[in-house]
């Protein structure tokens, strides 16, 4: 071979290893501008959290790193990605699941799921196919536990106490018990039951499913079909306990009236249909086959490729996924400030509340207008609260409890010509209240339905209408249909125009 001939060879090695790291680099590259948005979110939650949080998850990353540090010889990446179908497929399509959640869903956790999975999957093509299979659990664990676990009290929490209540309520119905919910709350004619945040099912959802991907890893169980259908039956176990301990709780409470014993039973019950779940889904996983021997099949699985053009395929195909532009942000409401009577009403623009004024400056996007009437003997106030999103609004009763009113009973209303609403005796029947949430065109009295709405980016920017009557109505009052049905009409036209 003369020395010409070698002299190419190694000049055309340097240019491939050039093209090489240039194609490293713009996969790289790609994959933090698609994720652009991520890091974003997560840097501004782990500055919020508390001192706490932030050491444990500070020790968390050190544990990780230390443990990298002692096993490194088992952990040999690779400086070229080395082209393997799981984790392509793992971040190709969490790369398009990630902006497929932010279309479709008003929900910052799934997105940053997807994306902490597909780096995952990225993560896969450096690294030696046995030691990212067997991570594959943790790396799932992780991209469940970071989102959920510094915003754990926002996002899908409060929705998930909501419809526990109306799953409680349905079933409660079912059984012929008088029932009714309205955001986190069950209205019975003995009393008023609260879902609170432990009771919401969500946290038991987390902690199961980082169980199974933990008795994943420990049984070394493989990823896929099956293991999917066991996942899914193990969230639906979990959602079946944590609904069977409410209904439980409720039924002792307010349906036998042994409240001492519903308080008993609290703690204790949960913890026991958390377990009894869990390990029905330990006994669903023995049928999960366990993960190949180490280095079987690994032929098959490795295909490394000498050419570079993939690699800048990949990173080509990353950046048109970046450049999908985001959703647009939620319309801005608008200026509901007066309504176009067309009865002959007497009107008088009041003040909010100082509770009032102080809960609406945290929302700067909010429009809230209050009035005062009357109308042929009838007498009151109306509050209208137009806002983008869904923080802003509430169920009213639950301001009416904690302003000191007393809650006789609640029912949905539908009124001639005019809103599904809410009908509410208030004060052993002495005070009549009426509410409903309004859009251009859809009305409802029910909150769970005002979420989805706006979780589902169907329709987010809602008015909620609250009128508090100074006496007694009958919903089906000739002169309360009538003024409901103009306050609905004026704020519709009002609406119509924006």
């Amino acid at each position: 071979m003369t020395s010409d001939h070698l002299m190419r060879l190694a000049t055309r090695s340097q240019t491939f290893s050039k093209l090489e790291r240039t194609a490293t680099a713009a996969l790289l590259l790609s994959w933090l501008l698609l994720n652009r948005a991520t890091l974003g979110w997560l840097i501004q939650p782990v500055q919020e959290i508390s001192l706490f949080n932030q050491v444990m998850l500070l020790a968390g990353v050190a544990l990780l790193l230390i443990q990298g540090v002692r096993h490194r010889q088992q952990f040999r990446f690779s400086a070229v990605p080395i082209f393997r179908w799981s984790p392509l497929l793992l971040l190709l399509s969490s790369a398009i699941g990630m902006i497929a959640a932010q279309w479709l869903l008003m929900l910052d956790q799934v997105p940053i799921v997807f994306a902490l999975l597909g780096t995952y999957g990225l993560l896969g093509l450096f690294l030696e196919s046995t030691v990212w299979r067997k991570g594959l659990p943790i790396g799932a664990a992780i991209a469940v536990m970071v989102p959920f676990g510094v915003q754990y009290s926002t996002g899908l929490g409060f929705p998930a106490r909501i419809l526990t209540a109306h799953t409680v309520e349905l079933l409660l119905r079912t059984w012929h018990v008088a029932a009714l919910s309205s955001e986190d709350i069950i209205v019975l004619d003995t009393g008023i039951a609260q879902v609170d945040l432990p009771c919401s099912g969500l946290k038991s959802l987390w902690t199961g499913t980082l169980f199974l991907l933990m008795a994943t890893w420990l049984e070394r169980r493989q990823f896929g079909l099956r293991w999917l259908v066991v996942f899914i039956a193990n969230l639906g176990l979990l959602a079946i306990a944590n609904i069977a301990r409410v209904l439980t709780l409720v039924l002792v409470a307010h349906v036998w009236q042994q409240i001492t014993l519903a308080e008993i039973l609290h703690v204790p019950l949960g913890v026991i249909t958390f377990v009894v779940a869990c390990g029905f889904t330990l006994l669903l996983l023995r049928w999960v086959p366990r993960s190949m021997a180490s280095g079987q099949n690994d032929h098959q699985q490795n295909n490394v490729l000498a050419d570079a053009k993939l690699p800048f395929l990949l990173a080509a195909c990353l950046l048109a996924l970046a450049l999908i532009p985001h959703p647009p942000a939620p319309a801005a409401p608008p200026a509901v400030t007066k309504l176009d009577w067309a009865i002959a009403t007497q009107t008088q623009t009041i003040p909010l509340t100082p509770t009032e004024q102080s809960f609406f400056a945290n929302h700067p996007d909010v429009v809230a207008h209050k009035q005062r009437f009357t109308y042929q003997g009838l007498t009151g106030s109306v509050l209208l609260v137009s806002s983008p999103s869904l923080q802003a609004h509430h169920a009213p009763e639950l301001c009416l409890i904690g302003s000191g009113f007393h809650l006789d009973h609640i029912a949905p209303q539908q009124f001639v010509a005019g809103p599904l609403a809410r009908w509410l005796s208030l004060n052993d029947r002495t005070q009549t209240a009426v509410y409903w949430f309004q859009a251009p065109d859809q009305t409802t009295g029910d909150f769970l339905t005002r979420i989805w709405q706006e979780a589902s980016r169907q329709q987010s920017s809602w008015t909620l209408v609250s009128i508090l009557f100074d006496q007694f109505h009958n919903p089906d009052d000739p002169k309360l249909q009538v003024l409901v049905t103009d306050i609905y009409r004026s704020l519709g036209e009002t609406l119509q125009k924006a």
